[in-house]
């Protein structure tokens, strides 16, 4: 690989990092699942894990996007020979920054808490950190995902996303009864394979909507195994 395009994989621009500092303030995180039939190429039957922050900016990776390439195969040398697992598609932003969601008990430099014990690493430094001494679970992502104050909120009113939360309310949507939560957890999001991981949220999301009662529809999607995430 040219040192170049090498370069370019453990950097992110400056400006981006602002998001990690305001991300660890008061902030709520949640899976965004596209609604079925979502035009979008970069988001279509994509599932979404997101935090969003008291000014209702929103910043994440998809997590059911891997490429056809892993670390391994991209940066030769002995550094980073173990990284054998696919890199993910992350979002369109910033396509040429490698960023990485991580399970640890001790942080190795800064980092965006998702839930407990699991971070989203957006800062060079810490992802070199995590390179030279890797956490029990880590995977990498090109590019990532984004929206400024408001616009989230935009698409949910406009129907594109379900939002199965984590924990709390997800701002200014949940708290309407728009939405319903659905518990995301770390396993989710480290599920090896991801290929009906949108399906199975869909149908989630689909079956605790029909069980809430009056007023909301069932989402009906083709016929397909249903795969058990694990919790």
């Amino acid at each position: 690989m040219k040192p170049s395009r090498r370069a370019a994989l453990l950097a992110l621009p400056v400006w981006f990092l602002a998001a990690a500092v305001c991300a660890q303030g008061s902030s709520s995180t949640f899976f965004l699942v596209a609604r079925p039939g979502l035009p979008d190429p970069n988001f279509r039957e994509s599932v979404v894990l997101v935090t969003q922050d008291e000014r209702a900016q929103a910043t994440g990776v998809i997590i059911n996007r891997p490429t056809d390439r892993s670390l391994a195969e991209l940066l030769p040398g002995e550094r980073f020979k173990s990284f054998t697992e696919p890199i993910f598609f992350g979002g369109p932003v910033a396509l040429q920054g490698l960023f990485a969601v991580f399970r640890a008990d001790k942080l190795p430099g800064e980092a965006v808490t998702m839930l407990p014990g699991l971070y989203l690493a957006l800062q060079p430094d810490t992802i070199d950190a995590l390179l030279n001494s890797p956490p029990r679970s880590i995977r990498f992502f090109a590019g990532y995902s984004g929206w400024a104050p408001g616009q989230l909120r935009g698409e949910i009113d406009r129907g594109d996303w379900l939002a199965v939360e984590a924990a709390g309310q997800l701002r200014g949507e949940i708290d309407r009864g728009d939405w319903l939560a659905v518990e995301a957890d770390a396993d989710t999001v480290f599920r090896k394979d991801t290929s009906k991981l949108w399906q199975d949220m869909v149908r989630r999301a689909s079956a605790i909507r029909a069980d809430a009662g009056a007023g909301i529809q069932r989402i009906t999607l083709p016929p397909a195994p249903i795969t058990v995430i694990s919790t």
